[in-house]
């Protein structure tokens, strides 16, 4: 697995755009931070990898699909899904959707496998 350089995120960090929505750090509590997805009907996310994160997936508003190691996974408002290190996954909203994520981290520690939008492959 590549292991991506460490580009920081503090938990002050403002509302980051993103081609599919936008995601917002909320904060940091013993080294699990929170932080706010919104994607928009439509889009996708990357399929990707972290090498060292944890992150558990908490589904506020909408309908989502996550693509977890080629198994879809449907997730309602009220459903989680836990996502450990090393394991490729996309989320694919079914609707515009609101997601509470939390992690182990959230700098450094992503490989892209596919992306829709070009971006590099590490961040």
């Amino acid at each position: 697995m590549d292991i991506c350089d460490e580009k920081g995120i503090t938990p002050q960090a403002a509302k980051r755009e993103k081609p599919w929505g936008y995601e917002r750090p909320i904060g940091e509590f013993r080294g699990i931070f929170l932080k706010e997805l919104y994607i928009r009907k439509g889009t996708k996310g990357s399929l990707h990898y972290h090498s060292h994160k944890y992150e558990l997936f908490y589904l506020v508003k909408g309908e989502i699909t996550v693509l977890v190691e080629g198994k879809e996974v449907q997730l309602k408002p009220g459903d989680s899904l836990q996502i450990s290190p090393g394991q490729h996954h996309r989320i694919i909203p079914q609707e515009d959707s609101l997601i509470l994520e939390m992690g182990t981290q959230m700098f450094g520690d992503l490989t892209r496998v596919e992306d829709d939008y070009h971006r590099p492959k590490c961040e």
